[in-house]
This record gives C-alpha cells, structure tokens and sequence, in this order.
C-alpha cells in the first residue's frame, strides 16, 4: 500500500540545525549505555519499536509523536552501536588470554603500521634505571601458540619492543616472543584509566618484548595492501623531513606535520604543554585548515579550474587524514572540509553547526569511545567556539559615507597599521573566548590553567601556517629539485625555530601557567549543558549582566566545594598511593592540613608524581603543608622536584644525615628544594610535627644517627588520633630497625610495612612489637612474599599489596576506623582477592601484647 503523500516543508529559519537534534540524540544513547549499559538485544528492539511508532505517527500526520519516536529510536541506536563496540568481543580474543601479570607468549600478527621510534629519555639523576630507545607498532593477532599447538585468535594489540625494529613493513606476517598483559586499570584517585582507553580501540591487551630478535617476519605483506602504502608516504613524509630540517626541529616538524610527537624530547613537551600550546603537537583541524586552504589557493592561482581544484583539495584532505592514522579531530576536519567543498560543488551556503554535527556523527560512528575521550571533546568544542563567536567578532558596524571617504584618505602605512590593529584585536577576542570556553574541561583534566596561550596565540598564528605549508611542500616536491628543497627546508627550519623559541621564553614568564584542581564531573554536565542551551536558543538567554552572574556563582559551587569539605574534615585520612616499588602516603589531618610522607617510585619520576599529583587534586588540594622524606633511596623522593612545581609546599622534613653521603640525586633533590624557595628542616626521635588534634611523633633515627646505610636511619613517624595509631616506618632496616625494636612495644592499628615488604625489615619481630590489625605493602607485584605475609597474619593482620588493591585509605573517625582499596571489584583477574571495605569499632581492637 502506498503511503499518502506528504507536503514537502523547507526549513527557511537560520536556526534550522537537524543534525545538531540528531547527534546529540546519538551521544546521548552512547552516554546512557557507558553508565547504565543493557544487552544488545534490549537496545535493538528498542530502536526497532520507536522506528515502527515513528511510522504510525508519521502516518497519522502527528509530528509531534513522530518527532518524540525518532529521537528516541537515535537514542537507542546509539546505545546498541556504543554497547557492539564496547562490551561485543570474540571468545579467543587474545585478551582473555592476558592477566595483569604479564605471562610470557607466543603470537602470530600481521603488523598494521610499522614500527614507530620512541626516543629514550635523557639522563636523569632522578631516573634509578635508565629507558633506552623503544619501538612501537600496532598489530593484528591471528593465532596463540599453546604448547605444540596453534591456537587461532583474534585481537588488536601494540607491541612495545626495546630497541630498534628494522625492515618491518605495513601487511607483514610476524611471530612474536614476548610477554602478554591486560592493560592496568587505575590505582589511585585522580589517575587516568589506561584500561578504558585500549578497550575503547577494542585492545583487551598489551604485548611487550625485550629484544628485537624475539620478532620474526614470517611472510612479507602484499605491495600494493593500502595500509603499506599509506606506511611508505609516512616513511618518505619522515625521511624528507630529517633531512631537510635541522636535528633541533625534526622532531617538531613531525610531530607538527605528520603528528609523529615520539621524537620530541621531554623539556619540548613540557614547554608546550604547560603554555596551552599542545593543541599543535595533535594533527587537529588548525592542521588539516591550513593544508586545505593553502591547496584551494594554490590551485585558484590560474592551474585548474574551480570545480577541479575542490575535488583534488577533498581527495588530498582525505589521504592526508589516512597517513596520520586518521584521529578523531583529523577526522572531524576532514569531514567538514568534505561537506564544504560539497556544498562549494552545489552553490549552496553551509550551515556549519550542521556541518560540525555530521562530522560527531561520523566521528561516534567510527569509534563511540570517543566521546568520552579528551582530545575529540575539545576538538568539538574549539570548533563549536569558533563556529559562533567568529562571525561575531568579525562583524563590523558600517561606516557612514563621511567616515569612510576619510578612511580612504588616510596614507596607507596608517591604514595598514589600524588594519593590523584591528586584526590583532579580533584574534585576542577569538582566543580569549576559546580558552575560556575550554577551561573548565582543560581544568578538570589536566589540571592547569595557561594564560600565556592567549597571547602565544596570535603571535604563532603567522609561523605555524608558514611551517605547515613549507613542510607540506618539502614533503611534497622537495624530492623533485635539490636546490628548492634546501631553501623551503630553510624556511620551514626558521619558522619552526621562532615557534620553540617563542614558546620555552613564554613558559619561563612568571604566571605563564598555574596548577590547580579540577570542577567535578557534575559541575561540568550542568556548565556545558546550560551553554549548549545558551547558544541553540537566544530566548534561553538572560540579559548578560545576570549570565556573568549565574557563571560566577557556579564557579564557586564548583571550586568551593573542596574547600568546604576540608574545612569541615573531622577526622584523620591516610592514603597509600600504589606507586610500583617506592612509596608514597597522603595524610590529611582532621584540621585541614596535608602531610606527604616519601613521594617517589623506582622507576619515572614523572610516574610517581602524576599518581601524586593526581590524588591531591581529587582532593581539591593545591598546597602541602608538609613532606617528611624517610631518607636518601631515590624511590622515596625522586618526585618531589616535579611535585615543588605543580603545588606549593610549607617545608621539607628529612634526617639528620639525609645528604651526609651526596649523590648526584641528592645534589638533585636539594637544588630543587633550595630553587623552589621551600625551607628544609631536619628531624629526629622525639620531634613532634603539628597537627592540631592528631598526634605526629617521630620515633627514629635519633640526632646522631644510626651506622649502618641509609635504610636503617630513615624517619618513622607514629601518627595517632583518636586512640589510633598508625605507623610509617619507610625501608627500616637493622641496626636501625634492632634499636627500635628495642623500645617498649607500640601497637599499631596500620603499619605501611619497612621496605617494601622486605624480609630484611625482620616481619616476625616488627609484627611482635607492633601488632597490627592491617599491614600495607607499597610495592610491585613480586613484592609480596609468602614468608613475609604469614609473619603479620599469624599475628592477625590482613596484608594488602597496593600493586594488587591499588591505593589503600585508612579514615579514622570517632567512632570506628574503616580502611578502603581503590580497586572495589568482586576479584582480581590473576585470582588474588579484591578487597573493598572493612571496619573495625572501637572495642573489637586487638589486645595490647
């Protein structure tokens, strides 16, 4: 039966954005299953039973109910997309083979891309074991062996080697020896969720190798597979690059250009990063703008005509997007750039939130895990910014017919200067409105506030648009003609040149950037959802005096609910943050005041103090009252150098003998102690540290210290409040750890266990002395001997590794103590016990030896 016809109705409103209704219906499905997930089959059906409501109503012309249907039928297509993607794996996908513990294996791949250089890191005083040069690809598993037997499998994976990987090719057929993990989830508050991020590129796993040898190309790949050939205009686009360029810049060329950022060095990273400017080092849509334009523009110039030139610029866009591995915000650019040079094709006049919308839909339907994921939110956000705040700024009031004849008689270098004046202006104002639009996200998860990028902004506009298009054409045509490349690599060199400049001289400006911590979640939903209210409807928008009125009162929601819930703290808090073999445990004591006891890891310094940094800005802290180091191991304060700069610090406490034997990370630790202004106080047995209600006594070393190494002589603090007491004994060793144990015996509640768990910290006799209820070990996953964990559960502790619980917070109130992991799952996935919540009253503690 034919359906009856309808009146076709052409939106004429400049408001008309269909795509914009459908994309947020999309991502609010994608939204809905993420936190509130149901099988696939209930998302299909209901999908399935909207579009037949959809129909009825259409059918019975109530537009209305129709319009309702659809959107909800885009929800719930949304949702089953989201769920296929996020929780539809195969059975003999290689992750259900990986544990948390790497297991050594054997795999058959095909390799993906090839083999990516990742720099190793300068010396470093502050660094125990130094990383050397890594390679990196991305891989395809078709097989496990078991035993004799294959096993066939499925599965994406990176593999990390170290080293270098030479000869491997996009489409080679490769067997790996190497070691099988499941990514690590978060341990600790405030850290980013590496596991959420691989299950988002459907990678259930991780494989590592330590030799190069332990990989063997068993078949080479086809020559004429896509894959390898976008891999060989990479590596050509790479080549051209080193060659042309100087060693300095290189690495920024690529990482600029072909969004290769493994190249640059730490310090260039850094600099970047803490001005606002790491938005160049991603290929975004700055980069795929300027080669467009610059395309568009090359071609108008007379070569081809205009019907040709928006072909070839959408066909080279497009490539380009497929040779940096296409990202989302590449991605999203390259739609845009498409759907222009459509609507150029057509003679039509774009809508660009339509635009921008089709391109999320695009975007979400490549891979819905990017919604959650930072880079593509401000990759939309940027663009939704520029998209309505552009035109605005640009607009100019018209000039009377008087006021223009006298601006046509002006002499032309004061029409030019008011020109460029009037540019500058309106790029600040562009700038400004995107940065603070971008804010409170940047804010939440970076933690940084960067207004030197306000003025970086139109002062690199001009040098990066020239770098991109002299790289694009060195890659491009410098292979033709020997000369011609010398001198566009000279340009591109100098421009790539003031850029660095211009950025490490503005990190060095006082107040260029400020660490702080973030909005909550929930601050964040209500702020972005009012905008996106503000901006699709002008009646949802008050008069502006009272928008900066509702702005300033939910910023103080948002930054002084910390402040408030510090401010009303009644009781003691400490946290064991899993920082891998090292240590570091947060206190807060009941009167708002923070205290960090050791703060390093045996491993990256910069590991250790993002797990550090990351917990205090969960707390809402932003300055240390404190910092006890236990003693002079590098695995206990190699992080304090990075933590000094992101947070302000009242004093440093250490032994007597902490620098008696230098080193050169020690001379480090110092300098940046004495650079950073903070006072360096010494303390011994029988000091006691302010804490208002809490008690903060130190029992060892005494003022003259203790022979022996520097184990034996680190800092025990007993901390008690409220009829509790726990105990932080750092690596204590005999004979410093035979002179404690000499005193009266001190029950503790929880002892953070010496060194690491080791055997050498004497388990039985501390247990003895002590008796704990919990017992801590902050360490690796081998830190856990059986020995070491009978020795504390014969006298009825219960031991917890934070290598396998993550971070452990032990809450003293009046009433009882409670201690919690981070990781509260039903069980590990190498069987170990999850452990979640316990609580002890008053009168259930342990007796008194």
């Amino acid at each position: 039966m034919a359906l009856p016809p309808r009146p076709v109705e052409r939106a004429t409103r400049p408001g008309y954005r269909p795509l914009v209704v459908v994309a947020v219906a999309v991502c609010a499905g994608i939204v809905l299953d993420r936190y509130a997930p149901r099988p696939t089959i209930i998302w299909w059906s209901g999908a399935l039973a909207a579009w037949f409501v959809w129909l009825a109503a259409w059918w019975a012309r109530r537009d209305r109910a129709a319009g309702g249907a659809m959107l909800l039928c885009l929800v719930a297509t949304g949702a089953a997309w989201h769920q296929v993607r996020w929780s539809v794996f195969h059975n003999n996908d290689l992750g259900a083979f990986a544990a948390e513990s790497a297991q050594p294996v054997c795999v058959e791949a095909v390799a993906l891309s090839g083999p990516r250089r990742l720099r190793a890191p300068p010396f470093d005083p502050l660094r125990p074991i130094a990383r050397p040069d890594r390679s990196r690809m991305e891989l395809q598993v078709t097989g496990v062996r078991d035993g004799a037997t294959w096993i066939p499998a499925v599965g994406r994976t990176t593999l990390t080697v170290d080293g270098h990987v030479l000869g491997i090719q996009a489409g080679d057929r490769l067997q790996v020896f190497g070691h099988l993990a499941a990514p690590r989830p978060p341990l600790n508050p405030g850290e980013f969720d590496f596991a959420a991020h691989r299950r988002g590129d459907r990678q259930l796993c991780l494989l590592a190798t330590d030799h190069p040898q332990c990989l063997t190309r068993v078949a080479e790949g086809s020559a004429w597979r896509a894959s390898r050939l976008l891999d060989r205009v990479r590596q050509a686009g790479d080549a051209a690059l080193w060659r042309d360029l100087s060693r300095a810049q290189s690495g920024l060329g690529l990482a600029l250009l072909l969004g290769q950022r493994e190249e640059l060095d730490a310090d260039t990273t850094r600099h970047f990063f803490q001005t606002g400017t790491v938005h160049l080092l991603s290929i975004s849509g700055l980069h795929v703008g300027i080669l467009a334009g610059a395309l568009f523009f090359t071609l108008r110039l007379g070569l081809v005509k205009r019907t040709v030139a928006i072909v070839a610029v959408a066909t080279i866009v497009t490539v380009y997007a497929l040779v940096i591995d296409a990202e989302p915000p590449a991605v999203r650019a390259t739609v845009l750039v498409w759907l222009v040079c459509l609507a150029m094709y057509r003679g039509r006049r774009a809508s660009f939130f339509n635009l921008l919308a089709a391109a999320a839909l695009v975007v979400v339907a490549m891979n819905p895990a990017d919604l959650f994921r930072i880079g593509p939110q401000l990759s939309f956000l940027c663009m939704g910014t520029l998209v309505w705040i552009g035109p605005r700024v640009a607009r100019r009031r018209p000039l009377d017919p008087l006021a223009r004849l006298v601006a046509q008689t002006r002499p032309w270098p004061q029409r030019a200067i008011r020109s460029s004046g009037g540019w500058l202006w309106r790029s600040l104002a562009v700038s400004a409105a995107v940065w603070l639009v971008t804010l409170p996200l940047v804010l939440a998860r970076f933690h940084i506030v960067a207004p030197a990028v306000l003025f970086l902004t139109p002062v690199l506009a001009v040098p990066v648009a020239v770098g991109m298009m002299t790289g694009f054409a060195l890659i491009v045509f410098g292979w033709l003609i020997w000369p011609l490349s010398m001198v566009i690599g000279r340009m591109c060199d100098a421009s790539l040149l003031f850029v660095t400049a211009a950025v490490s001289s503005a990190d060095r400006w006082p107040g260029s950037h400020f660490w702080l911590p973030g909005p909550p979640w929930w601050w964040l939903a209500v702020f972005y959802g009012l905008l996106g209210l503000w901006v699709a409807d002008a009646r949802w928008r008050p008069p502006l005096r009272w928008c900066a009125a509702i702005v300033a009162a939910w910023t103080t929601v948002g930054f002084g609910a910390a402040g408030w819930t510090r401010s009303h703290q009644q009781h003691l808090e400490c946290t064991v943050l899993a920082v891998g073999h090292g240590c570091s445990a947060v206190l807060e004591l009941p009167d708002g005041r923070t205290l960090v006891y050791d703060a390093g890891q045996f491993g990256s310094p910069d590991a250790a103090a993002r797990a550090i940094s990351g917990c205090l800005w969960a707390r809402g802290r932003r300055h240390v009252d404190a910092v006890v180091l236990s003693h002079a191991d590098v695995d206990h304060f190699n992080a304090l150098p990075e933590l000094l700069n992101r947070f302000t610090v009242g004093a440093v406490y250490v032994s007597p003998v902490m620098f008696d034997a230098p080193s050169p990370a020690t001379e480090a630790l110092r300098q940046a102690i004495l650079a950073a202004g903070v006072p360096l106080k010494e303390i011994w047995a029988g000091d006691r540290l302010r804490g208002g209600d809490c008690a903060i006594e130190v029992l060892h070393p005494p003022r003259r210290g203790t022979l022996g190494s520097d184990n034996s002589n680190s800092i025990v603090l007993s901390v008690e409040y409220e009829g509790r007491r726990l105990l932080l004994p750092g690596d204590l060793e005999s004979p410093g750890l035979d002179e404690l144990l000499a005193e009266s015996p001190l029950h503790c509640d929880v002892l953070l266990a010496p060194h690491h768990g080791s055997a050498r910290s004497d388990p039985p006799g501390f247990a003895a002395w002590s008796t704990p209820a919990w017992v801590i070990i902050s360490g690796d996953r081998r830190s856990t001997r059986p020995e070491v964990a009978s020795a504390y559960e014969t006298r009825g502790a219960t031991v917890l590794n934070t290598s396998r619980v993550g971070a452990v917070t032990a809450v003293v109130q009046r009433d009882r103590l409670q201690v919690t992991s981070w990781r509260a799952a039903s069980a590990s996935r190498d069987g170990w016990p999850a452990t979640e919540v316990w609580a002890v009253p008053p009168q259930e503690e342990p007796a008194q030896p």
